[in-house]
């Protein structure tokens, strides 16, 4: 080996010389930018603009024990995405707003606001609102529109209706 040749001191400064390019990626392999460039972010899943503007109207939900909450009148039940990040909600005779995260399967909503105009007895407003408030995970097919609940807590199944059909009800 040519280093044990060398008098001590040039042997000391060839390793830490070595050590240092080596440190600093010089490791002699030379690699081309297809061989280099991997893309390692996440594709998204789900689209979110997808449902802007879309009205989807409630047509029942499930909680964790398999009970069954469905609305006699789904049309008094909708959900619109507004616009980015904003939502509105037709609760019976009641209206809500909130701000709303979606991001890949993650839903999340801001506080509500709403109207407070009294329901008619059984009215399904407080489960449909606190059900859209407590999911936490959401998914999209082109036509049905899941929200999960957190810990496998139960499901709310929406379709979607067209602007026509929403304000018909």
């Amino acid at each position: 080996m040519i280093l044990t040749r060398l008098p001590n001191a040039w042997r000391l400064a060839a390793c830490l010389l070595l050590v240092a390019s080596v440190n600093a990626g010089d490791t002699g392999i030379t690699t081309t930018p297809a061989e280099s460039t991997i893309d390692t972010r996440r594709a998204e899943t789900q689209s979110t603009h997808r449902l802007i503007g879309r009205v989807f109207q409630w047509q029942y939900s499930l909680d964790e024990n398999g009970t069954r909450v469905q609305p006699d009148t789904p049309g008094r039940y909708l959900l619109r995405f507004n616009s980015e990040g904003r939502i509105s909600l037709k609760a019976d005779c009641n209206n809500y707003a909130a701000s709303v995260r979606l991001t890949d399967t993650v839903f999340s909503t801001g506080p509500m606001i709403g109207t407070r105009a009294l329901c008619p007895k059984g009215s399904l407003e407080r489960p449909y609102v606190n059900a859209i408030e407590s999911a936490a995970q959401w998914s999209f097919d082109g036509e049905q529109l899941m929200l999960r609940q957190p810990h496998d807590g139960g499901v709310s199944v929406f379709i979607a209706v067209s602007e026509d059909e929403s304000e018909g009800n």
